[in-house]
C-alpha cells in the first residue's frame, strides 16, 4: 500500500492511540513489584500482598478524596 500526502491525518491519527515508549509501567507492574517486596519482608502469601498493593495503587491514582458537602 502507498501512503500519499492526504493520507498523513489517517496514519498519525492511527498513532496517536498507541503507548509513546516512555510510557510509565502498568498498575499491575508496581503491584507485582511492591508484592514482591513485602514477601521479602515476611509476607506469607504472594496473592494477597498482590492484591492489597493493587487495591491500594488504583484507589490512589483512580479516585479522589475531595470533600464535597452534599445538600
Amino acid at each position: 500500500m502507498e501512503v500519499t500526502v492526504h493520507d498523513i491525518d489517517e496514519v498519525s491519527i492511527y498513532f496517536q492511540e498507541e503507548l509513546s515508549l516512555d510510557h510509565e509501567p502498568s498498575l499491575n507492574h508496581w503491584a507485582w513489584i511492591i508484592a514482591e517486596g513485602e514477601m521479602e519482608d515476611s509476607g506469607t502469601n504472594w496473592d494477597y500482598e498482590y492484591e492489597q498493593a493493587w487495591h491500594s495503587l488504583d484507589a490512589e491514582f483512580n479516585y479522589t478524596y475531595e470533600y464535597r458537602e452534599v445538600v
